[in-house]
């Protein structure tokens, strides 16, 4: 008779696994916080202080920007869906190149994400398109190219609440600023 040491009997029971909760948000580029390095949110900036040069310009900050290193400038960097939401604006842009817009849904709340400096040939929805969290939306354009209005290669990200399109990537006081949320304090906020 053959006797197997060390299996489970067929009538023993395994332990049944909590399936993990589906995402419900996700960082709008891999590694975002680590990246927000040269232009936070809030920085007020003038072509002569810019902490990147040549700057064209003025005003503060009402997003964060992501930067891509050295060994990424000819690296496809994707960007994805903060969360399950809907696509509101999809163009090229002064100041960006390509743009995105999402109205998205988080925590009951309604918040328009943008997404800036985006390979336009590179998008894979339209306007009135749902995307899901972490769907990839875009690519990052290449550096100073139309593709990001001749800036680096870099991510510029906003986030504020309600509905407007808004696509502005500084302002000019600090009350207007007032409407924008820090995306990495966000995040961090949410546990990510």
């Amino acid at each position: 008779m053959l006797t197997l040491t060390g299996c489970a009997s067929p009538t023993s029971t395994v332990p049944a696994t909590t399936p993990e909760p589906a995402a419900t948000l996700a960082y709008p580029i891999a590694d975002f916080p680590a990246r927000v390095t040269l232009k936070p949110f809030a920085i007020y900036i003038t072509p002569a202080t810019s902490p990147v040069q040549p700057e064209r310009f003025t005003g503060y900050h009402c997003g964060a920007d992501a930067e891509t290193t050295t060994e990424e400038t000819d690296t496809e960097i994707p960007v994805v869906a903060i969360a399950d939401g809907t696509v509101v604006l999809a163009r090229s842009a002064t100041g960006y190149g390509g743009v995105l817009v999402l109205q998205v849904t988080i925590e009951d709340e309604t918040y328009t994400a943008l997404y800036g400096h985006l390979n336009i040939d590179s998008f894979t929805v339209q306007v009135g398109d749902t995307v899901t969290v972490g769907q990839e939306l875009a690519l990052l354009g290449a550096p100073y190219s139309t593709e990001t209005d001749g800036e680096r290669k870099h991510l510029h990200f906003g986030l504020h609440p309600g509905t407007a399109i808004d696509i502005h990537g500084y302002v000019q006081s600090e009350a207007e600023l007032e409407n924008w949320i820090d995306p990495v304090a966000f995040f961090e906020a949410r546990g990510l």
